[in-house]
């Protein structure tokens, strides 16, 4: 050997010291392994070291074997096939230990690794064949060194972006960097130690050398990757906490739902009442502002009750087929110019076309409201983003704003009803409540957040698709005798009913049940039209679908139905199973009977 026996001793002991180590880390790397199996980099750096730890016991072996020449004999002599095996399994596997250190690295910034698997493959296999043609150790040195020295030098470059920084972090670049320098005063003496003699016995202590550096990098990894653990389970928690208090709130949500559900279809009864009757008187009287007074406020409590529908999840419209693109369009142009006082500006940043099978109504209505909230928190000359995103299920929608952003304190009630941070008078609190209620209905989701930029908010909003469509038939045609049949069990409701179609020139005629209007199915085929409620005592208008749709489908095909409850567990049922319109109470009279008026006649 090319080295004095008793520093050749002190490598030998230096050497299987590495060894042993190499070993613990294996140990304790596979231990946290299995307990955390989703983290790629403990399983890099587990087959790193245990790469490492082949490598070593390997050369542990030749060097071994070399100061018991007289036992080994020739066999072992340098240049024989032994100790260039031994060379060659011990430098295949120290190419693997640098590839899976660099892959580790990569893997623990949360970065994609820039290596390219055949140049290492490349290298690996050159560097196990050289002892083949170049058997001595200190040449072997020399051309390992380069490969060990570019792996440092990758996974430093792999930590220098890390997504979160950890105290081991610290550690690991500082073992990286001697292992860098350590490798290049390997070089240097493996390739001049025979022209420079001080440089021999620092070539015999790079076992101790590498041990110091192997325990450094072990040790940083494993504080490191302990830090991370810790982080994701910290993360974990806090998502379980986050879908806790989800639950609960969806919870008292539905709760509210229930309860308002009753008090929109008690209220909506007399509020339809007192909008047609301050119709009629409007029409009648054209100077007296009384009834134009009645008419705003009943229209501002409809308002109201419509909201408070729309929270409890009333909202059954069909869904269709959308281009989510075209949505987010219409929704930018239908924002008032008001709202972009100030130099406000609105983006839009969406594919060409994304289709989506969904209810456009609702997510239009939780789009706009999304947007003109970005407006109001964005300060003059501000920006507000509205985005669309394929999401493979379904689509994603997210509106972001440059404003002050949502503190975190207050995000768990910012979708709670009547919960608002505007100044009196500037809103209600209902605009959130009402958004999350309708994404919530579709099976999506909405949260909040951050906007990416660090500043300002940023809502994301996702809706699956929807399998099924369900086809809604045209309204009835209307033949020249115009009757009308009103099914109704309110006196009073009937009574408005049949003066506001009377005034357009219908004839109508009334039942205050389903019961009742089933009695004659010979004289319901006389009517043009019929509007039923859905809620009535008996069998009601779910009753009558399901008498009409066995025994005489063409007479359904003249039915609207009308509800002053659609979050209720029958309306709801029914509205899924039934294909003809459900109009929501109070309902517009104007348009229902506009659209009765413009339908084609029969034949």
């Amino acid at each position: 050997m090319f080295l004095l026996k008793s520093i050749d001793l002190i490598a030998l002991l230096s050497l299987l010291a590495q060894s042993f180590l190499t070993l613990i880390f294996v140990a304790i790397f596979a231990s946290i392994k299995r307990r955390e199996p989703h983290m790629v980099a403990f399983r890099q750096f587990y087959l790193a070291f245990v790469a490492l730890a082949v490598a070593l016991a390997v050369m542990s072996v030749r060097f071994y074997r070399t100061h018991d020449l007289e036992e080994a004999g020739d066999l072992w002599a340098e240049g024989n096939w032994l100790p260039t095996l031994c060379y060659s399994v011990y430098l295949a596997f120290k190419g693997l230990f640098a590839l899976c250190l660099v892959r580790g690295c990569y893997d623990l910034a949360g970065r994609p690794s820039s290596s390219r698997p055949w140049i290492w493959i490349t290298a690996i296999a050159g560097l196990s064949l050289s002892p083949w043609f170049l058997p001595q150790i200190d040449t072997l040195i020399a051309l390992q060194a380069p490969l060990i020295i570019v792996s440092a030098l990758l996974a430093l470059r792999a930590l220098s972006k890390v997504r979160v920084e950890f105290s081991g972090m610290s550690i690991v670049r500082w073992a990286l960097v001697g292992l860098a320098a350590s490798w290049t005063m390997h070089a240097f003496s493996s390739t001049l130690h025979g022209s420079v003699s001080l440089l021999r016995p620092i070539l015999s202590l790079n076992s101790m050398i590498d041990l110091a550096v192997e325990l450094t990098l072990g040790t940083g990894l494993l504080i490191t990757l302990l830090q991370e653990a810790h982080r994701r389970a910290l993360q974990a928690e806090r998502e379980r906490q986050q879908l806790r208090e989800q639950i609960e709130r969806d919870e008292r949500l539905r709760a509210l739902g229930t309860l308002v559900s009753g008090v929109a279809h008690e209220l909506n009864n007399p509020l339809m009442v007192i909008l047609g009757y301050a119709e009629l008187l409007i029409a009648g009287s054209s100077r007296s502002e009384g009834p134009r007074v009645i008419a705003e406020q009943a229209e501002r409590c409809r308002g109201i009750v419509r909201s408070l529908s729309a929270l409890a999840g009333q909202s059954v419209h069909p869904c269709e087929q959308i281009n989510a693109t075209e949505l987010a369009r219409r929704v930018l142009r239908g924002i008032p110019p008001s709202k972009l006082a100030g130099g406000r500006r609105i983006q839009l940043r969406a594919p060409r076309k994304l289709v989506l099978v969904s209810d456009r109504i609702g997510l239009e209505q939780v789009l706009t409201n999304l947007v003109i909230n970005a407006l109001h928190a964005c300060p003059s000359n501000g920006l507000a983003t509205l985005s669309v995103v394929d999401a493979q299920t379904g689509v994603q929608f997210n509106v972001e704003d440059d404003g002050p952003g949502i503190p975190t304190e207050l995000r768990a009630r910012i979708f709670e009803p009547f919960f608002t941070t505007k100044a009196p008078g500037t809103g209600i609190g209902m605009g959130l409540a009402i958004a999350h209620a309708i994404v919530r209905a579709l099976g999506g989701t909405i949260s909040v957040s951050d906007a990416e930029s660090g500043k300002g908010a940023r809502f994301c909003v996702w809706i699956p698709h929807t399998p099924d469509l369900r086809q809604v038939d045209s309204l009835p045609p209307v033949l020249g005798g115009r009757r009308l049949l009103v099914i109704e069990d309110d006196p009073a409701v009937r009574t408005l009913v049949r003066r506001q179609a009377e005034r357009r020139g219908w004839r109508v005629s009334e039942a205050d049940s389903a019961e009742r209007a089933l009695d004659s199915f010979a004289s319901l085929d006389d009517y043009d039209a019929m509007l039923c409620d859905v809620r009535m005592p008996g069998i009601g208008g779910a009753g009558l679908y399901d008498e009409l749709l066995e025994h005489h489908p063409r007479i359904l095909s003249r039915v609207v139905f009308y509800s002053g409850a659609h979050s209720s567990g029958e309306v709801r049922t029914f509205s899924q199973r039934c294909n003809r319109p459900i109009l929501h109470k109070p309902f517009d009279f104007n348009e229902l009977f506009a659209t009765f008026e413009t339908s084609p006649e029969r034949t």
